[in-house]
């Protein structure tokens, strides 16, 4: 089914007006030369827009994702008052959807989007937030922490809301026996939600059980172009789409690894002549693919605001050239080739782990990342914050060289001798 198939414009322009306020949802038939239909919360023409799947509502090509938030002196408190200049200055500029989550920045990241939000900014974006299953002690606890994030965010309706960071782990020890779904889709039910979907870490197979176990509405990924292997990898988003659901994408500079790439891989992109920022090249990466309906990009500063909505402005789905996609190659290369590159895509194939070694985030994404920069302490952080400990799992020093891991590699590697690499090289 197409995903404009989904799209009722009228009854959802009467329910977008009802919801947020008159004058805030602007007819996408209004709008000369654009294709979508249905209302656009937040018009800014200077923004692109794109369906969300059956959902029927029209998401701004770029999303603010609230986890990387400026901080203050002290390194662990929240910049508040430049972080509410940034989301409104994104708001300002067409972003309509606003990404956060009750375990983001402890808890601060849902408070400073409640501060952004306050007042008549509020009709002006689609606000989501996640429910994190590791935290959760009984099933009861699910909606305690949806009412939690509620009241930090200060709206008595959450638009998009996820089951936090579905992996092998959470789907077999929380989700299906604490019976989230059905808690989730309750809440829906109850309009305490308006859509209902999940955020994801683990391996294809696994996407593909999740995304047919319910009617989800959307759900949220990692994907960027070094990744294209990683995880749900490029099938998720066409397995996603052809479910009916809305696509939002997480991490497309790949925790600012590709905002600031080495020599080798900036050589390659413009190996053919074309000159970009790095930020853009990962954003138009996403935007090139029709599936993808939001890059929801974690921004520091109020310059990267600006340059987003900049590269955000020309986003359309088929918009890389010829010579654009081969000089992506070019740079996939070069990571690739960098010596001592580990050949890990991140499958997860190796887990469960009996000693709970996070094998495949290890290699792909904080080892290799690593070698191109040399950097122990930027790795360090890779390793420590830009991932919470659920989901990193243990270090390379807790492999014990039991072997399990062997057989089930794709790529046939020495997974325990790599390891034993990494505690080398990284201390860790």
């Amino acid at each position: 089914m197409n995903r404009r198939d989904f799209l009722k414009s009228a009854t959802l322009a009467a329910a977008a007006g009802a919801v947020f306020g008159k004058g805030a949802v602007l007819k996408a038939a209004e709008t000369p030369g654009r294709k979508l239909e249905g209302p656009i919360l937040n018009f800014n023409p200077q923004m692109q827009y794109r369906p969300m799947g059956r959902t029927g509502v029209n998401v701004s090509a770029l999303g603010f994702g609230l986890l990387r938030l400026p901080m203050l002196a002290d390194g662990k408190t929240v910049d508040s008052d430049q972080s509410v200049a940034m989301i409104r200055r994104a708001i300002e500029g067409g972003v309509n959807y606003i990404d956060t989550g009750r375990v983001y920045l402890g808890g601060q990241s849902e408070t400073v989007a409640g501060k952004a939000l306050k007042g008549e900014w509020r009709n002006r974006v689609y606000v989501t937030s996640k429910a994190p299953w590791w935290i959760m002690e009984t099933p009861e606890d699910f909606e305690k922490l949806f009412d939690e994030s509620r009241r930090a965010i200060g709206t008595d309706v959450i638009d998009f809301y996820h089951i936090h960071m579905v992996m092998h782990r959470g789907w077999k020890e929380k989700v299906i026996p604490f019976q989230l779904i059905d808690r989730i889709m309750k809440l829906k039910e109850q309009k305490k939600i308006r859509f209902a979907g999940f955020s994801f870490h683990d391996r294809l197979q696994l996407f593909k059980e999740v995304v047919e176990s319910a009617p989800w509405d959307f759900c949220l990924i990692q994907h960027n172009y070094l990744d294209y292997e990683y995880e749900a990898g490029c099938l998720g988003p066409k397995y996603a789409a052809v479910n009916g659901m809305g696509l939002a994408v997480m991490k497309p500079v790949r925790t600012g690894f590709l905002a600031n790439l080495p020599p080798s891989m900036r050589a390659a992109l413009r190996s053919t002549g074309i000159e970009k920022p790095d930020t853009e090249w990962a954003l138009d990466y996403l935007w090139d693919i029709p599936e993808v309906s939001v890059a929801v990009s974690g921004m520091g500063s109020m310059a990267d605001v600006e340059a987003n909505l900049r590269y955000a402005s020309k986003a359309k789905p088929d918009m890389l050239t010829p010579d654009e996609r081969k000089a992506l190659g070019a740079a996939i290369r070069a990571f690739r080739e960098t010596p001592g590159h580990i050949d890990c895509t991140g499958c997860y194939q190796c887990i469960p782990c009996p000693q709970n070694v996070a094998v495949g985030y290890i290699f792909a994404y904080v080892y290799n990342n690593y070698l191109v920069h040399r950097d122990k302490k930027r790795a360090l952080f890779d390793y420590t914050v830009s991932m919470s400990p659920i989901q990193r799992g243990a270090p390379a020093s807790a492999c014990v060289n039991c072997g399990e891991c062997l057989a089930k590699c794709p790529q046939k590697l020495r997974i325990p001798e790599l390891l034993q690499r990494v505690r080398n090289d990284l201390g860790f």
